[in-house]
């Protein structure tokens, strides 16, 4: 048997719990109405990422549906790397009267530390499927030296 569960976007940002029950059905009615229709569109977005290094390389990948390559752009910077972007509405979405709408769309922006030894110069950026690939070479840091020290005579 088939069955839909709402989708309530307040527990993703405050779970339902949280409060031990001081919120009842109508209350979460009352916030999420807030957030459904044209209120959800105008919400700011960031994709989901994730970071880990790999062979020698540091990978972070994000998830971009629906978002064209030529409406993503990359920068690192002093340790930060900035992704932005864009996902627009297709023609046929904004025209049609929508019943249901959870997917962000708009502008977005997510900056993340990334590790100081990385070869900045070497950064590489691919798309495909929805999935944004950056990586960037881990410069191999020399282990430390270790200094003897000598006991002075007089």
């Amino acid at each position: 048997m088939n069955s839909l569960v709402r989708w309530r976007p307040m527990e993703e940002l405050i779970p339902q719990g949280f409060f031990h029950g001081f919120w009842d059905e109508e209350v979460w009615d009352v916030f999420e109405n807030l957030f459904e229709s044209k209120e959800l569109e105008k919400y700011n977005w960031a994709p989901k990422v994730e970071s880990y290094r790999q062979n020698g390389t540091y990978v972070i990948k994000a998830d971009l549906p629906g978002v064209e390559a030529k409406d993503i752009h990359v920068e690192l910077e002093n340790g930060c790397l900035t992704l932005k972007g864009e996902r627009k509405m297709d023609k046929k979405s904004k025209d049609k009267k929508v019943d249901r709408r959870e997917v962000f769309y708009g502008s977005f922006e997510r900056s993340m530390p990334v590790p100081e030894n990385l070869k900045a110069e070497e950064i590489k950026a691919k798309y495909h499927d929805g999935v944004l690939e950056i990586t960037i070479p881990v410069e191999e840091k020399a282990p430390p030296k270790k200094i003897e020290v000598e006991e002075a005579t007089h």
